[in-house]
């Protein structure tokens, strides 16, 4: 019943919004520009909002502009938009509504946005690869920690085969995202088989995971756990630094299962692992309290926000177990890049060696799908 309700919306919108034959699709792209058509007749105001807009933050949100009216559709045309993916949704009289025109809808942070791609060079590994296209698998394992099954998606190379044996990424998500979201907003899969396929990169499965303290798997699956508190009720506590439970959920749950599950090389010199924003901070109390588990360390928009003698304390572990490649990427217009520094200049005070990347851009999507593509090339060689 929830279904049928569910579709006549879906149809009822489309009565209401869309006067276009099904053949058709929106938005219009010609070359870097872009059109945007919504018909709403009744309609006294609609906006486009979208990360491509004037007055966007360093989320890349909060860009927005006003459409023109002609018969009852709506328009605007942004132009000279450098090649990327980009996301949008419409204000119809202050109510946010999707493109009914545009099936490419993507989910982050427990918000839906209708999405496009302005091809050319730069966005050459975001659009869907023509052949040697991997796949995407959703599994549920078993979480004493979480007391029930929780889920993560595993992207297994073009021609995954059993007779083979393969190194393993891991991905810790930001605050507010799960094991959908880099899938989804990083275009993980995409940019992998691209760059799989033209040499660039190892062969690899990419373990995303789901890092929320209250969560089993992604919302829109699973309500959050009753009674444990929110990743943003934990922000500045203790817990909220060190992940809480996940640290033990990674070590004893997630890789193990992996390594038991599918065609892997085991130990540390094939397992690397990358912390985005708040799973960045996850990943520091990880190669604290697990040194020697991964080869192949990345920060993405992230670091230490602790005072000089605790980070000096924390990478003393890290030192002491040994690893191949130290990797940091925080763009200039970060408001991360502070963590980031902090790192670094931990790091520098331990000679450690590391690797740093400035996507020249801020805390969101557009810059970690450059830290992506600059991190893989780099591990498993």
């Amino acid at each position: 019943m929830k279904k049928i309700f569910t579709l006549l919306l879906f149809f009822c919108s489309l009565q209401l919004f869309a006067q276009y034959p099904g053949s058709k699709y929106y938005p219009e792209v010609h070359g870097n520009s872009v059109s945007f058509y919504l018909s709403a007749p009744n309609a006294v105001e609609v906006k486009i909002c979208g990360d491509f807009l004037p007055g966007v933050n360093e989320y890349n949100l909060g860009g927005m502009a006003e459409m023109k009216e002609k018969d009852g559709v709506w328009q605007y045309t942004a132009e000279n938009l450098a090649p990327d993916f980009y996301f949008y949704y419409f204000l119809v009289d202050g109510i946010k509504v999707m493109d009914p025109n545009n099936l490419k809808v993507v989910c982050n942070y427990s918000e839906f946005y209708n999405t496009f791609i302005i091809e050319g060079v730069g966005s050459e590994n975001l659009t869907i690869a023509e052949t040697q296209k991997g796949t995407l698998q959703t599994v549920w394992y078993d979480s004493p920690e979480y007391s029930g099954q929780r889920r993560m998606t595993v992207y297994l190379p073009y021609n995954y085969s059993t007779k083979k044996k393969y190194p393993v990424l891991y991905m810790l998500p930001g605050g507010g995202d799960d094991e959908d979201t880099w899938v989804d907003m990083g275009r993980l899969p995409q940019i992998m088989d691209h760059m799989i396929a033209n040499g660039e990169a190892q062969e690899m499965l990419v373990v995303m995971v789901n890092s929320m303290p209250n969560e089993l798997a992604a919302p829109h699956v699973m309500n959050p756990i009753p009674g444990r508190k929110s990743h943003f009720q934990m922000m500045g506590t203790p817990e909220g630094r060190t992940g809480g439970e996940f640290s033990n959920d990674l070590i004893r749950n997630i890789i193990p299962y992996i390594e038991s599950h599918y065609s892997v090389k085991p130990g540390r010199s094939n397992r690397a692992v990358t912390g985005v924003s708040m799973g960045g901070f996850y990943l520091s109390n990880i190669i604290e309290e697990f040194p020697g588990t991964f080869n192949y360390i990345g920060f993405i928009g992230s670091g230490y926000n602790d005072a000089p003698e605790r980070v000096d304390q924390a990478l003393a572990e890290v030192k002491k177990a040994g690893y191949k490649l130290m990797w940091v990427g925080a763009g200039s217009l970060d408001m991360a890049l502070s963590s980031a520094k902090n790192l670094m200049a931990g790091l520098d005070r331990a000679s450690m060696p590391y690797t740093y990347y400035d996507s020249k851009d801020g805390h969101n999507w557009r810059s970690w799908r450059r830290d992506l593509q600059q991190f893989v090339p780099l591990i498993f060689r």
